[in-house]
């Protein structure tokens, strides 16, 4: 007679919370959980029915160009690109802050459902799979399809979308409705494409541990003989400590493992024209499942037959952020200091020592100009003898790229006319001056209507202390720059910007102010149910 087998639910918690049967659809998918610190594994242990809840930045969105409204002061001003989000979820890198668990409760495949407690001789891992899709056709309809399908996302949510030509393998549509209605308003052109998802398997070689993604059931890529998909483990769940005294949990199996959002492993693929090429093993375009396998010794002939398993449904569909989501970098704070002039100074009286940046130069590869004569024209340039090695500090390599940025980023500013990049960065003016200098602005007047002192304010919101300098580098600070900035597009051809457009004008300035920040609020948490199982006690 064979024995019971096991199957796998969403944890107990999840649905208590959904008030979902154990026979329900949405019960039989494991569950991911989020988490705002690098200790989670205390924190869900301790409670796992205890994390962060997903929020309207978990979800997968696209940018797409929008005209600013003219009228308006704010900093939307400055914004060129407005999201449109999807049903699709988004999981962020450590880096940013966020960390992720997969919870699955595993039960007897019995009549009603038992719960797997007493099993000491399972165990449970899950694999991550991937779905990759490609698309085929000629690039008119391709396009067409793409963007009138952002345009259909940005119009049910209320965006007045410009032109746009997103990338037709990047969009996610989940509900089916809205999916039907959009396939058939867009028949002709869906008739010219080709779309194919593969299901895909991480496979890595026992002796070489390299790995690559395998397309399942291609009979003409079969798994080699060195080969297994890889696993990742998971650890079953002690009681929550509120329910160290019942007993009734103890029957509970419930397993967690920590998701991989990053990997630095890469394999050999293939482009869609066939070429050869080399790809990371995690990226932001595919789109990831996750299944958890149960298995069990074979109960008569453990040592030579392979164990028995049972897999679970696969968890809701998601992608991964890339590492500058803006979504994402917000999360975390990241403080550098310059290097102290003076302290290097100081040490130039000493003698080096051996740490630093080395630079090693290969034979014939050393490029010779003369810095002394400005930007190298074409062909001044000569490729010297090299073989050299340069130890240099690495506070002077930081220096000079800081004095590049601040050099360079007013130029590329300036010359597309990139404003939106000014609300990226602030400084912390020394004194209350910039409050004045913005609600000068506010009241409608000029740029050129600015005085002295108003003047100096901006430039140091800006980041650039123009009271330090003299002669004509004084004079030429942000607001001379903003007064002759030129609009390439306007009609007439170069009209003045910021000489006609107060609103962008104090956009542009309040866009800086450090008092503006928004701190983090504290993240919702989701509820941590009473177990069923464990009736409360009310005291007397």
């Amino acid at each position: 007679m064979t024995t019971p087998g096991f199957v796998l639910r969403a944890p107990w918690y999840f649905r208590e919370r959904e008030r979902l049967d154990l026979r329900t659809p949405r019960s039989r998918r494991p569950q991911l959980q989020m988490y705002d610190s690098s200790t989670f594994g205390e924190q869900i242990t301790r409670d796992p029915a205890d994390s962060v809840k997903f929020g309207a930045d978990d979800v997968w969105s696209y940018p797409i160009p929008v005209v600013p409204d003219l009228t308006d002061k704010s900093r939307l001003r400055l914004a060129t690109s407005a999201l449109v989000t999807t049903n699709l979820r988004k999981l962020y890198q450590p880096m940013h802050q966020r960390f992720y668990a997969v919870v699955v409760e595993v039960f007897c495949d019995s009549p009603g459902l038992p719960r797997a407690g007493e099993h000491d001789d399972i165990g449970v891992e899950f694999r991550m799979r991937r779905m990759h899709t490609t698309v085929t056709g000629k690039r008119r309809p391709t396009r067409r399809v793409a963007t009138a399908l952002v345009a259909e996302l940005a119009k049910a949510q209320g965006r007045k979308i410009a032109d746009t030509d997103p990338d037709l393998r990047d969009l996610w549509w989940a509900d089916v409705a809205w999916r039907r209605r959009f396939e058939e308003d867009q028949k002709e052109q869906l008739a010219q494409l080709d779309a194919h998802t593969e299901y895909q398997q991480w496979l890595v070689a026992k002796k070489t541990g390299t790995g690559r993604w395998r397309t399942l059931d291609d009979d003409l890529d079969p798994v080699l003989e060195d080969e297994d998909e890889e696993m990742h483990p998971m650890w079953r769940l002690p009681q929550r400590d509120r329910d160290k005294n019942c007993d009734a949990a103890r029957t509970r199996s419930l397993w967690f493992g920590i998701v991989p959002t990053f990997s630095g492993d890469h394999w050999k693929g293939r482009t869609p024209r066939g070429e050869p090429t080399t790809e990371p093993k995690l990226d932001d375009h595919a789109i990831y499942e996750i299944e958890c396998v149960v298995s069990q010794p074979h109960p008569t002939r453990p040592t030579e037959c392979s164990p028995r398993t049972w897999v679970s449904t696969p968890t809701e569909p998601f992608r991964l952020a890339t590492h500058m989501d803006p979504d994402g970098t917000k999360n975390r704070t990241v403080t550098v200091t310059l290097p102290d002039l003076r302290n290097l100074a100081a040490r130039a009286g000493q003698k080096q020592g051996p740490g630093g940046v080395r630079v090693v130069t290969p034979p014939r590869s050393q490029m010779v100009f003369n810095p002394f004569n400005g930007v190298p024209k074409s062909g001044s340039g000569r490729i010297g003898a090299g073989d050299g090695i340069c130890t240099f500090a690495l506070e002077l390599f930081f220096l000079v790229a800081f004095f590049l940025f601040l050099m360079f980023l007013p130029i590329v500013v300036l010359a597309f006319q990139l404003w939106w990049m000014l609300a990226l960065r602030f400084c912390i003016p020394p004194s209350i001056g910039f409050a004045a200098t913005a609600d000068f602005l506010a009241t409608g007047k000029l740029i050129t209507d600015l005085d002295t002192g108003m003047k100096v304010e901006l430039d140091i919101a800006m980041g650039m202390d123009t009271s330090s300098l003299t002669g004509d580098d004084k004079t030429k600070g942000w607001t001379h720059q903003l007064t002759e900035a030129t609009d390439p597009l306007s009609t007439p051809p170069n009209k003045p910007v910021f000489k006609t457009d107060s609103n962008l004008t104090h956009a542009l300035v309040i866009a800086t102010d450090p008092t503006d920040a928004q701190p983090p609020a504290p993240l919702p948490r989701e509820k941590s149910p009473d177990d069923p199982l464990c009736p409360v006690t009310p005291r007397p």
